[in-house]
């Protein structure tokens, strides 16, 4: 099964988690680019140490990269849906907690848009 990836977007337009993916050096966005088509071709079959699940319905993605550990926040909507709500740079054993809160919010936000589309 093919997933279907998409960035969550604010109400300006900006993608957050895209921006960070585009910031990084050229080796480091080719290995986050092949972390999601991964992320994209197994979607909920995924398994660790690739993802986890971090609870309140959101998923982490870890990509290690020239001693760097980049993380991916998603969330699934749906059978076929994955909604990424940041990216960061982790420094620390644990996902951080203000990383979690905004991922929350943005996972919350973008329900409340869609719904708001049907």
């Amino acid at each position: 099964m093919v997933y279907r990836l998409e960035f969550y977007r604010t109400t300006r337009g900006d993608e957050p988690a895209l921006d960070y993916v585009r910031a990084q050096v050229k080796a480091h966005r080719a290995k986050i680019g092949r972390a999601l088509r991964y992320l994209e071709e197994l979607g909920h079959s995924a398994r660790r140490p690739m993802v986890d699940y971090l609870g309140n319905g959101l998923y982490e993605l870890r990509i290690p990269a020239g001693g760097h550990q980049h993380r991916v926040l998603y969330f699934f909507h749906g059978r076929t849906m994955i909604v990424v709500t940041s990216a960061f740079l982790k420094n620390e054993e644990k996902v951080p907690a203000e990383e979690m809160a905004r991922a929350s919010r943005r996972r919350t936000d973008w329900l409340r848009s869609s719904a708001e589309e049907i």
